[in-house]
């Protein structure tokens, strides 16, 4: 006559799922953003930092008194970020005096804007 046992509750605790795994938050970043040296663009650089994907689309959105002007690039995966890449607009399409540019990145997955960034053109 054989004897059956019941499995007892495991004594170790439970792993966590990945769900409950830390969300590290996004975050839109300009990296770079002035006019050229030879003064006909002005250029401007981000990443997303908290997320690694191709294929969302970084704009890069330039606003002046009554004015605005944009720059889109796809993004690409990098080691830990998502990389805009470099952007121009060109000089002509500008006014002198203050602007602000912000980095809008959007994907499947999120959409996220950088905090303005003050930029003079001379």
């Amino acid at each position: 006559m054989g004897t059956s046992s019941t499995p007892l509750a495991s004594a170790e605790p439970e792993k966590p799922s990945d769900s409950s795994a830390p969300i590290v938050p996004s975050e839109a970043v300009i990296s770079v953003a002035g006019v050229d040296v030879d003064g006909q663009h002005v250029s401007a650089s981000g990443y997303v930092s908290g997320i690694v994907e191709d294929g969302g689309q970084c704009t890069f959105t330039l606003t002046g008194f009554e004015s605005e002007h944009t720059a889109t690039s796809t993004a690409i995966a990098n080691v830990s970020t998502t990389s805009c890449g470099f952007v121009q607009v060109p000089m002509a399409d500008l006014f002198k005096g203050s602007w602000q540019i912000v980095l809008t990145y959007t994907s499947e997955s999120l959409t996220v804007s950088s905090p303005p960034l003050s930029l003079e053109i001379p």
